[in-house]
């Protein structure tokens, strides 16, 4: 108990001589040194400073948005351009892949058409039916029906590859002339304005 007493006595000094020596302290120090902080912002020394800051940055951030809007727009005018030279070389890619499968499909439909000739002119040769039994005539007789209906069943195909193609090419050349136009109206475009530089 008496130590605690010694301490409790011994706190109680220190912190007393501190409390009485601080408004001294405080009182000469405010004398001796610039004014506080807390004085300047009531004093308003600095308000109109950081107004002036304030409004400087931002017309400086105003004019860094309108350059930053002008770099997008010419930024996405080039990537335009250049979208559109891309969808120009696909669309000529596929038109020329179109005419070259085209061709192909003729050249197949000519080389069938010329097999089924062959075969039907083979068949229809009377020297050649003279000289065939009952029984192999009848086999011919037969397997007509089935030839005539695998014939109109290829012709069939035949029919809806060719309105394909067609309707495929009349795509390409609507893309074509859309495309045409579209290379036109840029090329003038990009006239004016270098006119207008």
């Amino acid at each position: 108990n008496k130590l605690k007493k010694n301490k409790d006595e011994r706190e109680k000094l220190a912190l007393g001589s501190f409390f009485d020596d601080g408004p001294g302290i405080y009182t000469s120090c405010s004398k001796s040194r610039k004014p506080s902080l807390s004085s300047q912002l009531q004093s308003g020394m600095n308000l109109q400073i950081c107004f002036v800051k304030d409004s400087g940055s931002d017309k400086d951030s105003n004019s860094s948005s309108y350059s930053d809007r002008d770099t997008t727009e010419e930024e996405s005018e080039s990537l335009g351009d250049l979208d559109f030279l891309t969808r120009q070389k696909k669309l000529q890619a596929e038109a020329k892949m179109a005419l070259a499968m085209a061709k192909m499909q003729a050249e197949v439909e000519k080389q069938k058409r010329k097999k089924y000739e062959c075969l039907m002119k083979r068949s229809l040769k009377p020297t050649n039916l003279r000289d065939m039994t009952m029984g192999q005539l009848q086999v011919i007789v037969n397997d007509l029906p089935s030839q005539i209906k695998s014939l109109n069943e290829e012709l069939v195909q035949l029919l809806l590859i060719w309105d394909e193609l067609h309707m495929e090419q009349d795509g390409q050349l609507v893309h074509t002339e859309d495309t045409t136009r579209h290379t036109e109206s840029q090329q003038k475009h990009m006239a004016e304005k270098m006119s207008d530089k």
